[in-house]
């Protein structure tokens, strides 16, 4: 990369505004109440009395300046920077990316991108704002992404913390946004909603785990990324087995990274959270150790050894953007949109 376009790529990176980029710039966001979600766990009154922590305006300037700037420096090759735009389960999501497309991760063009941000005070110790985007790859194909933006403190510039895609042909709740435009967070224990935004990603992996069985089933809505998990996972189990190898798959929160959740028009919430899938192959039968067994096609950039003697592990990073509807409904909440990588990998 010469002088010239690494001086531009810093000014765009810094300054968080649009740059030159390779495709139509995005349009200017709007705080519109569409499909996305975020949570703090700092509940939000409908006024409030402290000066607003991010005001819509800076959150439209920070999303569109995020869009340009990420497809400057992925067309440009700077990885390092590229890396540098994001942080909590995005981070090693990017890291993933870049390395398991050989340093040259796909290109995006953005359209109808919208900003939601919660009341929340100057003083807040995490500052976040959730968007979305339709999202248009090189081969035409279209999807909704949703993210959610956070920075430590006023003073911090705004990173990428989660990044999810909604399922095709589906369509989030609309958020609800008061007379200025502002969204309300749900504090992490609140009890208006079917399923506090804590117990969303426990619940979540249970039915991953166990399927229609667990006692968690009748909560959250069958799906391929709920009970679908389940009867991969047996079916998994099984075919291991015959080669005498002991299959097993866990889910749990990722406790490291922040939730979100965001008031919806009917009372409910839309969250947003982070799992971490480890799978385990372990020879069972002597005769598996040391026997070569195909790797998963994901996880192919970062494990490069075939052959098993005590534990083969890969992990996944898995965001995803839950519906719950309020308390007062019978409803299952309903995964709407998901997004994963496998991002670390080791054989033993």
């Amino acid at each position: 990369m010469n002088g010239v376009v690494r001086s531009a790529l810093v000014v765009a990176l810094l300054a968080g505004t649009a740059a030159a980029c390779t495709g139509p710039a995005p349009a200017a966001p709007s705080a519109s109440p569409a499909a996305a979600t975020s949570s703090a766990p700092v509940p939000s009154p409908s006024h409030s009395p402290e000066p607003q922590a991010v005001t819509v305006p800076e959150a439209e300037k920070a999303f569109s300046g995020f869009l340009a700037t990420d497809d400057v420096l992925r067309a440009a090759g700077a990885d390092r920077w590229t890396l540098s735009l994001a942080r909590d389960g995005q981070r090693p999501i990017t890291a993933a990316q870049i390395h398991s497309y050989g340093a040259k991760p796909p290109h995006y063009t953005w359209a109808h991108p919208a900003v939601f941000v919660p009341r929340q005070s100057a003083g807040a110790g995490l500052q976040w704002f959730a968007a979305t985007a339709e999202r248009r790859n090189s081969t035409g194909d279209v999807r909704t992404a949703v993210f959610a933006f956070t920075r430590p403190s006023a003073a911090s510039r705004w990173q990428n913390s989660f990044e999810s895609l909604v399922y095709p042909g589906d369509e989030p709740p609309k958020i609800s946004v008061d007379a200025e435009g502002y969204a309300t967070s749900l504090a992490t224990r609140d009890q208006s909603v079917a399923i506090s935004p804590n117990l969303m990603g426990p619940l979540h992996a249970t039915v991953a785990e166990e399927g229609q069985d667990g006692y968690a089933s009748g909560l959250i809505a069958p799906g391929p990324q709920t009970t679908g998990f389940s009867a991969v996972i047996k079916a998994d189990k099984q075919k291991a087995l015959k080669n005498g190898l002991n299959y097993n798959s866990l889910f749990a929160i990722a406790a490291t990274y922040p939730s979100f959740a965001l008031r919806t028009g009917d009372g409910g919430a839309l969250m947003f959270y982070t799992l971490i899938r480890t799978s385990t192959w372990t020879p069972e039968l002597e005769f598996a150790k040391g026997r070569p067994v195909p790797i998963p096609p994901a996880a192919r950039w970062t494990l490069q050894n075939p052959v098993i003697w005590d534990e083969r592990r890969i992990e996944e990073t898995q965001q995803y953007v839950s519906a719950v509807p309020p308390k007062t409904s019978t409803a299952p909440a309903r995964v709407i949109a998901y997004d994963n990588f496998v991002t670390r990998a080791s054989a033993t």
